[in-house]
């Protein structure tokens, strides 16, 4: 029997809920679908085409300081007016890790990490001139 698999959401665990929304909410403008209090996990549930990004802060005492959020996994999100959102993530000295590569086919790319230390690979089709 074939089991048909949907990518349907992505967990992250945060270390503070309130500066992971300034990123994802305020500065990458993903709406934010609900959130919510569970045993004093702290979640916000955010919207970004089919599949959703749930962030999660665990209660102090249960989050793990040795967690390395940096080590490989890349997260790409596809936006519009890619220079602009640079721009504006550059004023906001959000650590930048790859500069912005305005290419000429494929698509503009822009690699920063969030508050976290997960690399956010920003991403923008380069439209074709036929």
């Amino acid at each position: 029997m074939a089991m048909s698999t949907v990518f349907s959401n992505l967990i992250l665990d945060v270390e503070d809920l309130d500066r992971s929304l300034t990123f994802y909410r305020d500065l990458l403008q993903l709406p934010v679908r609900t959130q919510q209090v569970v045993d004093g996990h702290k979640l916000a549930y955010l919207t970004t085409g089919k599949t959703e990004i749930l962030l999660l802060q665990q209660p102090r005492h249960e989050q793990n300081p040795y967690l390395d959020r940096s080590g490989g996994l890349v997260i790409n999100v596809q936006v519009t007016n890619l220079p602009k959102v640079a721009k504006n993530l550059m004023f906001r000295e959000v650590t930048v890790l790859r500069e912005l590569d305005m290419a000429n086919i494929g698509e503009r790319t822009f690699l920063v990490a969030d508050p976290d230390g997960y690399a956010i690979l920003l991403s923008e089709p380069v439209e074709t001139l036929h």
